[in-house]
């Protein structure tokens, strides 16, 4: 069976950790989408996952606006539209399919979006150009995505390093950029979007910071594919892990969160 391209995979665990997300970020989307201004809009959300932000994109469109979410695996789809259908969620729909080819219609959709999805798939720049396809003249394509870098603990911790060693390798191999937020604007220019504009953000995730243990949740959602790849042992992961665990739970630990990138431009 063909692996999942997904970085961190589709499994349960992780389903319900995007769950989790949607909330955790929906400040920063919500600041993003307002700023372009979608009321009444065609929006199309570019994997959205189990929930994503299409009640954002719902709230903000309005009653004479669309939503279409795409998701290529069947089990978040369910989720997403389940979530849907307990809000009384009626201005979107979500669809199954690949989202480097939609099979949505060209030049259709005011704003196309994507978080934190091109940098946990090979070939980003395929995504790009099918979301640029997608929006009309003066729609708007946004990006908001992660880089790997400034993600760090002090004081440093050795099975922090080692494990990051281990993703980065891992993702490497599959071609996937984990630092792939620094490049997103131009990314944006290079499928010909004009007037990109692009805002960081970055946190510290304190002590009962739901995002604290991010990191932590990541190498979980993937020990069967780095062990299996000979990146670690299983006895080493182990070790790793429940060191680093007792590490967060340590409060006078600093934990930086990952650079992220937003970045935006219009159709010519």
């Amino acid at each position: 069976m063909t692996q999942d391209p997904y970085f961190l995979g589709h499994s349960v665990l992780e389903q319900r950790r995007l769950q989790q997300q949607a909330g955790e970020l929906a400040d920063e989307s919500a600041l993003l989408f307002d700023q372009i201004g979608l009321a009444g809009s065609r929006v199309v959300e570019i994997g959205c996952g189990p929930q994503g932000c299409l009640e954002l994109l719902s709230s903000r469109v309005g009653p004479t606006g669309s939503v279409v979410g795409v998701e290529l695996s069947d089990h978040a789809v369910q989720l997403a539209r389940e979530f849907l259908l307990n809000r009384g969620i009626t201005n979107v729909e979500v669809r199954q399919g690949n989202a480097a080819s939609t099979g949505l219609p060209r030049n259709h959709f005011d704003m196309a979006t994507a978080r934190l999805v091109l940098v946990n798939i090979p070939e980003p720049e395929k995504i790009v150009s099918e979301m640029a396809a997608l929006v009309r003249s003066g729609g708007v394509v946004a990006l908001h995505e992660a880089d790997w870098n400034s993600h760090v603990c002090d004081p440093p911790l050795p099975a922090w390093d080692r494990l990051k060693d281990a993703l980065v390798r891992y993702s490497e191999a599959k071609g996937m950029d984990l630092y792939i937020a620094r490049r997103s604007a131009r990314m944006l220019r290079n499928a010909g979007l004009l007037d990109v504009q692009v805002r960081p953000l970055i946190h510290l995730y304190e002590p009962g910071h739901s995002r604290r243990p991010i990191f932590l949740q990541f190498v979980n959602n993937l020990r069967d594919r780095i062990v299996g790849e000979g990146l670690i042992s299983d006895s080493e992961f182990a070790q790793c892990t429940a060191s680093l665990e007792r590490h967060l739970n340590d409060p006078e630990t600093l934990v930086v969160s990952h650079l992220f990138i937003q970045a935006w431009g219009r159709k010519a």
